[in-house]
């Protein structure tokens, strides 16, 4: 008898169907669970978090008892 070796269409098939059932499920998880717009969300976050240290920056800086009208005149002064 000859032995054959590799993969049969059947087995190839039966793949390409489990793998297509867990991308609609994962899919299905993202879009219900929130995931995009919590993504949205923490980039909004992030760069709120930006204009505040920004803003900061150009603020009154008090560094070492030395008064400085803003943090670029600090680094300037160095």
């Amino acid at each position: 008898m000859k032995e054959q070796k590799g993969i049969t269409l059947i087995a190839l098939v039966i793949t390409i169907i489990v793998m297509l059932i867990l991308v609609a499920v994962s899919v299905t998880i993202a879009l219900n669970g929130g995931l995009f717009s919590k993504a949205k969300e923490a980039a909004k976050d992030t760069n709120n978090a930006i204009l505040n240290e920004q803003n900061l920056a150009d603020e009154e800086v008090n560094i070492n008892n030395k008064v400085y009208n803003n943090f670029n005149e600090f680094v300037q002064a160095d």
